[in-house]
């Protein structure tokens, strides 16, 4: 049965700035590469997830809800603590991300399979279903680097979400493309979410929480500081947005 257990979680990650200085530094003669350029994206995180669950992850931009997922999805190694994955996970996190701009649409989907490990998934119905789902007809052997900002939107969501996952990690995944591709792929979404075990999503929308969730944890300085019900979630939230 799919579960994730998450304990005393911490995560650290590269401070880019420091690490520049760091670098200028060394190259320039001034002084040794070295320090440690390393900073705390996650701490102390504690939850637990069982089918059903549908988990809203809330909070001002840079609190950590995105590192919270990449480290659910193995991107982002543990430091210290534990974390317990069950069951398969499809990670629509940052789509499209490894798209080679020389090469044509119909070629990046292969490549998109490849850098999420999914290679061994590819055939010619998978490839027709997301050229199909995509609705980028012949353009679909056009260098990507021609595409459109909603016709790489299109195809970065078409080749993520053709998965039967036990574990769906969505980060703002409503928000591609135009508006009609928009509610096409909100539909799409609403449905895969009937029929998988556990979701947890990152959203902005006080609305799509609401109807989709049935937890919401709220996030600051990457730590979770409240759960509870999605509607007292989003009121405390929308409370510490008014103060800014």
């Amino acid at each position: 049965m799919a579960h994730i257990k998450v304990k005393n979680l911490d995560v650290t990650g590269i401070d880019i700035s420091k690490r520049a200085l760091s670098l200028r530094s060394f190259l320039l003669g001034k002084g040794k590469q070295g320090g440690d350029d390393r900073i705390p994206i996650l701490k102390k995180i504690n939850f637990e997830a069982q089918p059903g669950d549908r988990i809203g992850l809330v909070g001002k931009n840079g609190c950590g809800k995105s590192s919270l997922l990449k480290a659910i999805a193995g991107i982002y190694p543990p430091e210290a603590g534990s974390l317990e994955v069950k069951g398969s996970i499809a990670p629509l996190i940052e789509m499209g991300l490894g798209f080679d701009p020389e090469l044509t649409g119909r070629q990046n989907i292969k490549l998109g399979l490849i850098y999420s490990g999914r290679i061994h998934e590819y055939s010619l119905e998978l490839e027709e279903k997301i050229i199909d789902f995509s609705e980028l007809g012949d353009n679909i052997d056009l260098p990507f680097k021609n595409y459109s900002s909603g016709m790489c939107a299109r195809l970065a969501f078409s080749t993520a979400v053709f998965q039967k996952p036990d574990v769906l990690l969505l980060d703002e995944v409503f928000a591609v493309g135009d508006s009609g591709f928009l509610e096409k792929s909100k539909q799409f979404m609403l449905n895969k979410l009937e029929h998988v075990p556990i979701a947890i999503m990152v959203n902005h929308s006080r609305d799509l929480v609401l109807e989709l969730c049935n937890k919401c944890y709220l996030m600051e300085r990457g730590e979770i500081v409240m759960s509870g019900s999605p509607a007292d979630i989003m009121n405390v939230y929308e409370k510490s947005l008014e103060q800014r």
